[in-house]
């Protein structure tokens, strides 16, 4: 075996003894992390095949529980080790997964592994690799949807779109995002077969959605009638998971189950501004080299700046939402950097707004794409409404469009040493965070077990 063919190898046996020893240490030194407490019984219930419990205060569908028993049920091992072993089992999926899809843009072998660790060891996503959380787990769901939708196996695709529903709820953005993307560029394909016989296939530039839009309102069947019966099925199968969720929601009178009291939709603009801000911080390399890019768009482009600052400052003025939840729970970090900025100087959010405006404008170059603009508006269209309906300021609702995100930077427009830079950046952040994990426990009144500060 050559060199680079052992590099995904050593890769991954890295990422795997490094978690296995954390892992373990976390077992032994933290008894229910945060949110545990109500995963962890209804976990063991599930495991044990007693589906008909429930607990009210949890919001989410029961993916995780179901992972859970289809894994260790017939073992019988419900114990909370191998609860949280879960979570750990699935972030090994997850590396896969992660390789495979950054290997199809990424060009060379070392690139393609440190790319993928760096993501994997994104710190707030690598923490709840070690705990019995459901964000993992609806991450292999989203990036097996990913990994079908672009190897055009639909029927697969929509599968994976409904167990990430089950897993989390708000998981059907993605689903409408990719499903919808297929949908535009087959529609698209077939008017450009008949209007522009040498179109590349599988894309749609934004010079024709302006005469696209236009013949298709005026005689959709004209484009219609040229269909196939392997796009309505496919369609289809999108589609059915669409109305499963539609039907959900109105039996349910909601899309939260358990405590809907404590998640109700809101309209909370600034979410998206805190999202670029993330972006920034865990892609730092890629967003420095934006930097002198962002100068030169701004001094092309100044009414365009002053309008983004001016709309910015009014929508941080107006529609900063604090949630009773962000104020009040001191073990996750986010909570000191609003108590100690946001919330203790009543300046900070408003000097934040250049930044904000940099931040976005770097995700929204990164994702934007003329020659193909059917995912590009989707996505802006459904991360942007999923982030502002979230009233509760929560770094977990950031993961799936961060990695999505990701995936989307063009390593050759790069430096090479910048995805080193990213890599080495979370491990030093990851090391920080488990430090203080593990020494700075935090004691709650009415709580037996030490709690934790964690992401």
């Amino acid at each position: 075996m050559g060199l680079p063919n052992l590099f995904p190898a050593i890769g991954f046996a890295f990422y795997a003894v490094v978690s296995k020893l954390l892992f373990d240490q976390i077992y032994l030194t933290s008894n229910m992390i945060v949110d545990e407490e109500f995963h962890m019984p209804l976990g063991q219930r599930y495991c044990r095949y007693r589906f008909r419990e429930w607990d009210p205060k949890v919001t989410t569908l029961p993916g995780l529980y179901l992972s859970s028993t289809l894994l260790l049920g017939p073992l019988g091992l419900c114990s909370k080790y191998w609860l949280r072993a879960t979570s750990l089992i699935f972030s090994g999926i997850n590396l896969v997964l992660l390789y495979m899809l950054v290997s199809k843009t990424v060009k060379g072998q070392w690139q393609k592994v440190i790319t993928t660790l760096a993501i994997a060891f994104l710190p707030p996503l690598y923490f709840l690799a070690h705990v019995y959380y459901t964000d993992v787990v609806s991450l292999t769901t989203i990036l097996l949807l990913i990994s079908f939708h672009e190897r055009r196996y639909h029927y697969f695709a929509a599968l994976a779109g409904f167990a990430s529903i089950i897993c989390r709820q708000t998981n059907v953005v993605f689903v409408g995002i990719y499903g919808g993307t297929y949908v535009l560029r087959e529609i698209y394909g077939f008017w450009a077969k008949h209007t522009e016989p040498y179109v590349k296939a599988g894309r749609f530039p934004l010079k024709d959605m302006k005469p696209f839009i236009k013949d298709f309102l005026k005689d959709p069947m004209r484009i219609l009638r040229h269909t196939t019966p392997k796009f309505w099925v496919d369609s289809a199968c999108y589609i059915s998971v669409l109305v499963f969720f539609i039907t959900f929601v109105f039996l349910n009178g909601g899309i939260v189950v358990g405590d809907k009291s404590a998640h109700t939709v809101s309209i909370n603009i600034p979410q998206i501004f805190y999202f670029s801000v993330f972006c920034m911080i865990f892609a730092w390399p890629f967003f420095v080299c934006e930097i002198f890019n962002f100068f030169d768009f701004v001094t092309r482009q100044k009414l365009v700046i002053c309008l983004s600052m001016v709309v910015a400052l009014l929508i941080v003025h107006f529609n900063t939402v604090v949630h009773p939840y962000l104020l009040a729970d001191n073990r996750h970090f986010i909570f000191y950097v609003w108590n100690r900025f946001y919330g203790k100087y009543p300046w900070f959010k408003y000097s934040m707004v250049p930044i904000y405006v940099f931040a976005l404008y770097v995700v929204i170059k990164t994702i934007w794409d003329k020659s193909d603009i059917s995912f590009s508006i989707l996505f802006f269209v459904g991360v942007g409404t999923l982030l502002a309906s979230q009233s509760l300021l929560e770094l977990r609702y950031f993961l799936l469009p961060y990695i999505i995100f990701r995936l989307k930077v063009k390593n050759k427009d790069q430096p090479n040493f910048n995805v080193g830079l990213e890599f080495f950046t979370h491990i030093l952040l990851n090391m920080s965070a488990f430090k203080i994990f593990f020494t700075r426990p935090v004691y709650w009144q009415g709580y037996n077990d030490i709690q934790r500060i964690i992401w």
